[in-house]
């Protein structure tokens, strides 16, 4: 299950659900493995101007970022699998992440300390 404060997102990919996440790493390994900014291979992706090379290395890098163990070959299979159109569309949700930001709601586990008032007082009084 995808955890949204994390910066996960779910989706389709060869016969199950599965849990993609872009991690600082994995944007850096993108923009090495492509030779493109993050910002280039975003934006090919809303003009419907990619490669599939594109599409299944921010797919494998996303797979990886939460934690998976796959090989490029067999995330590429998936992706043949599923169809190149409706991963392009996951792999755009995916890309989005990182421009949108984490999901951080008052509720958030991971905001929760960051608006209790500190005490800064020395305890040597």
């Amino acid at each position: 299950m995808a955890n949204q404060y994390k910066g996960e997102i779910t989706g389709k990919l060869g016969d199950k659900e599965r849990t993609f996440r872009l991690t600082f790493e994995s944007i850096i390994n993108i923009e090495n493995r492509t030779g493109k900014s993050i910002l280039d291979i975003t934006n090919s992706m809303g003009n419907n101007n990619y490669s599939l090379k594109d599409v299944v290395i921010v797919i494998h890098e996303a797979l990886q970022g939460a934690g998976g163990k796959f090989v490029q070959s067999a995330v590429g299979d998936m992706v043949i699998q599923t169809g190149l159109m409706k991963v392009a569309v996951l792999c755009s949700e995916i890309l989005m992440t990182i421009f949108t930001g984490e999901k951080q709601e008052e509720d958030s586990p991971l905001v929760q300390g960051e608006n209790e008032p500190k005490n800064t007082q020395s305890s040597n009084i």
